[in-house]
């Protein structure tokens, strides 16, 4: 229902199910988007063969999946969409080749279907009087660019139509010619329910045009958003797992020449209900109680005491205050800054030397720098991750739960550029390096075989970014470097050439193995 009402009039959306819900669906999709407004159902014929199949099987073998196709109104985008001639139609239908370019071509109909009655023009061509497909000025052209021909002295002419011309078949419902991502695929980033770029090639191109928006709100491996992207196409995409937004932010940056895009963390929803269902009896009238209830079930769990008085702060434990974040929403730089100013009014309290700041989700951006902010307030911030075994009763019970503090990141600031730069650069212009010295990851989201892999803190490390001149709005990646299969060693340097020497606030982004964000501001003296 919300997609619908988020569909421009002549959009159109596809649901792509497997054979267990898809009639389910149907019937749903049927509902909110109108009978009529069915176009088509799909078959993507992924396989052509299928190893639980055979003697002793209990069913055919199960070789495609289901895309409901529906528009919003009668007045939908549908552009034409072609699939390559297969190699035996080729061979039956374009068996002429041109002796002088090795051009393979058919021989086409040039009469006018239907005749006088259509419209069709009336006239003499190389001996046959008859109507005719195209106007007789545009024929002559045809005749002099050489593509009217007599296959035979006397024959009827024929027009010519290279191969290599051809948009090629049109394509139906029954999508045979894309195959699933295999291990071996060029394309493959060994995300699970990766789907091909073919499959959403086809259906961005025939259901939108260059400048429109397509969303993907389960965007998974980012499939839909790098073809977007390199189809011209504005894009949004939305995933609960934080490993999908790194893997489809990871996948958009390798794209040649990708725009400016923005990650946003906007909470994980889910916990709302549990918030209700646990601490106010499921009747969603009682938000406050909730909240109430919630801060001190947290407060419980983090052995604080609970005090009042405070908007921000809503706990106390071994004299350090605590911070208690909203179950639906990420802490954020803002959130800090009022935690900072209330950590003012305790002064001369025995509760004054610090704050714990509790949360499920951290922006992006927060870690260093409002750890940063923090310290030049002269308060002493600890930000620590509330675990998700908090949602289950039984590790509750068992008092299973423990916080753990975010990652750290050390660098080092140099104006040696080194090899980092090339030498005209590096004669020409005031320069800075940017290295990763450290890196630690708190062990909570991290499994012990994981663990144990991990021989030198830069394995850690996927992705590292950084803004050279970071003006206080979106982070802009100016230079970054990542691992890939074909070269899983991290460079741990990073250079920059500056225009003018002067003071710049530099951002460096660190994405660990997890797709965990860790953020550092640095202030930078260029000479």
């Amino acid at each position: 229902m919300l997609l619908r009402e988020l569909l421009t009039e002549d959009g159109s959306i596809y649901v792509h199910l497997d054979w267990h819900v898809g009639h389910y669906a149907k019937v749903i999709m049927d509902e909110v988007f109108a009978y009529d407004n069915f176009i088509n159902q799909i078959v993507w014929k992924r396989q052509t063969a299928h190893s639980d199949y055979g003697q002793g099987a209990k069913h055919f073998g199960r070789l495609h999946d289901t895309i409901l196709f529906y528009s919003k109104s009668t007045e939908f985008v549908l552009n034409p969409a072609y699939k390559a001639y297969d190699a035996e139609y080729i061979k039956s239908h374009y068996s002429l080749i041109e002796e002088e370019t090795g051009r393979r071509y058919q021989l086409g109909d040039l009469t006018g279907p239907g005749g006088q009655s259509k419209g069709n023009p009336y006239y003499e061509l190389m001996g046959f009087t008859g109507y005719w497909r195209y106007s007789k000025e545009h024929m002559a052209e045809l005749v002099a660019a050489g593509r009217v021909i007599q296959p035979s002295p006397g024959s009827r002419p024929r027009q010519k139509r290279y191969l290599d011309e051809m948009s090629g078949l049109p394509v139906q419902d029954v999508w045979d010619d894309i195959n699933p991502i295999n291990s071996q695929a060029r394309e493959s980033i060994g995300y699970a329910t990766q789907k091909p770029e073919a499959l959403l090639e086809r259906i961005i191109k025939a259901s939108s045009n260059e400048g429109d928006l397509v969303l993907d709100c389960f965007c998974g491996s980012g499939t839909t958003a790098a073809v977007a992207e390199k189809l011209g196409r504005r894009w949004i995409a939305a995933d609960l797992g934080r490993f999908a937004i790194h893997t489809t932010r990871k996948r958009l940056l390798s794209i040649e020449n990708v725009k400016p895009f923005a990650v946003q963390n906007l909470g994980k929803y889910e916990r709302q209900a549990w918030q209700v269902n646990e601490f106010a009896g499921g009747d969603v009238r009682q938000s406050a109680q909730a909240q109430l209830g919630y801060r001190r079930f947290m407060l419980d769990l983090y052995r604080a005491q609970p005090i009042s008085g405070y908007t921000w702060l809503h706990g106390v434990r071994d004299g350090r205050l605590v911070h208690v974040g909203s179950v639906d929403a990420p802490v954020a730089v803002g959130d800090v800054q009022q935690i900072v100013k209330e950590f003012w009014k305790t002064r001369g309290q025995a509760m004054t030397n610090g704050v714990d700041v509790l949360g499920w989700d951290f922006a992006f951006e927060l870690n260093e720098v409002a750890a940063q902010m923090a310290a030049e307030a002269s308060v002493t911030l600890k930000f620590k991750r509330v675990p998700r075994e908090v949602l289950e009763k039984k590790a509750v019970e068992q008092g299973d739960i423990r916080f753990f503090e975010l990652a750290a990141l050390s660098t080092r600031v140099s104006q040696k550029a080194g090899d980092m730069l090339d030498a005209p650069a590096r004669e020409h212009g005031p320069h800075v390096t940017i290295t990763l010295t450290d890196f630690v990851v708190p062990p909570d989201d991290v499994p012990e075989d994981v663990q144990r892999a991990v021989k030198h803190w830069s394995q850690w490390i996927d992705y590292w970014a950084v803004d050279w001149d970071f003006k206080g709005d979106a982070f802009h990646n100016m230079a970054q470097t990542y691992r890939t299969r074909k070269d899983p060693q991290l460079q741990t340097s990073l250079a920059h050439l500056y225009e003018q020497p002067g003071t710049y606030t530099v951002v460096v982004k660190v994405i660990d193995i997890l797709g965990n964000d860790t953020t550092k501001t640095l202030t930078v003296e260029v000479r």
